[in-house]
């Protein structure tokens, strides 16, 4: 923990009444958790805090104490901005233009593509998850995390660590994840709402792009799509995405997994979720994504079969070259 920029922020914090806590487009429970347990932090501070994130905001993250707050109140111009788990300004959508006005923008990340954005930042591309940067500099500050908070920061941990099971799931990880629940997380219903509460309309997606699953070099390489018809069909929305890559990435000769999700006629998104040697980051790198070493993504101008075609062709020469 860089403790001279901490020593900024808190200054900052102390210096200013207003801030926006912002968490990426698409929200994840690690960028809006996250964002939420800080404002909690601010507002007992005595600041005013208000949560921000670009539209749509994902339904299946109403459960994260606080949701029903985002995006319902404006904040002044000049309030301090506040980003949350982004590589780059670019994640933030519509927002990023009111982060890079702020008269100060901080930044608490971890991902290993960061490009070094903001006016104090705090990256830890080690840490499993920016909810676990925000409680580690709660708990060095010695400020209260009460069971609404703590519930948002076990959400973040839990989710980014796809349910304590990847391989960023350190000993540091559980430990948190014992110490949030004595807190007062809600550690059965973020697993609940995480893995085991989805509509209809999301298995009836799931099931149609995982029936399209290709697989290649062995099984070493496997990828779907999702596409405009296959949503329709399903009468799903693309948010209902989430957890297909999971499947894909199931099985058992995986070293790389690729969803592509047609977003429009000329704008496609691509997840990936790698093993071994495979670096999922520099898969996208390239076409202006990023991400970590096991899990990345992009969202590319271009159509879906155009998207396919470059991604496709990489992934194929990097398995290549690992098997040599």
């Amino acid at each position: 923990m860089e403790i001279e920029v901490l020593q900024k922020i808190a200054e900052v914090i102390r210096g200013n009444q207003d801030f926006i806590c912002v968490a990426h487009k698409d929200a994840d429970a690690d960028s809006l958790g996250s964002a939420l347990a800080f404002a909690d932090h601010l507002r007992q501070m005595g600041r005013r805090a208000y949560v921000w994130a670009p539209d749509p905001l994902p339904l299946n993250l109403a459960y994260l104490p606080g949701y029903s707050l985002v995006n319902k109140e404006r904040a002044p111009d000049d309030a301090v901005a506040i980003a949350f788990d982004a590589g780059s300004p670019g994640r933030f959508g519509n927002l990023r233009p009111r982060i890079e006005s702020a008269p100060v923008t901080i930044l608490f990340d971890h991902h290993a593509s960061n490009d070094g954005f903001g006016d104090l930042a705090i990256v830890d591309r080690e840490a499993a998850a920016t909810g676990v940067i925000i409680y580690d500099v709660l708990r060095l500050w010695g400020a209260r995390i009460g069971p609404e908070a703590a519930t948002n920061l076990y959400a973040a941990i839990f989710t980014d660590t796809g349910g304590f099971r990847h391989d960023n799931t350190t000993a540091h990880v559980l430990h948190l994840g014992a110490e949030l629940a004595d807190l007062g997380a809600d550690v059965a219903f973020v697993a609940l709402k995480s893995y085991k509460s989805r509509p209809q309309t999301t298995l009836r997606l799931q099931a149609a792009s995982c029936a399209a699953a290709r697989y290649e070099l062995d099984g070493r390489l496997t990828w779907s799509e999702v596409t405009t018809e296959m949503l329709a069909a399903a009468g799903a929305e693309m948010e209902e995405t989430e957890g297909i890559i999971d499947v894909l990435q199931s099985l058992d000769t995986m070293e790389c997994a690729l969803l592509f999700k047609q977003e429009g006629e000329n704008l496609t998104k691509v997840s990936v979720r790698t093993r071994g040697d495979v670096a999922a980051h520099s898969l996208v790198a390239e076409v202006g994504g990023g991400g970590h070493l096991r899990a990345a993504g992009a969202e590319v101008e271009m159509s879906l079969k155009e998207l396919e075609q470059v991604i496709l062709s990489k992934a194929r020469a990097i398995l290549g070259e690992s098997r040599a």
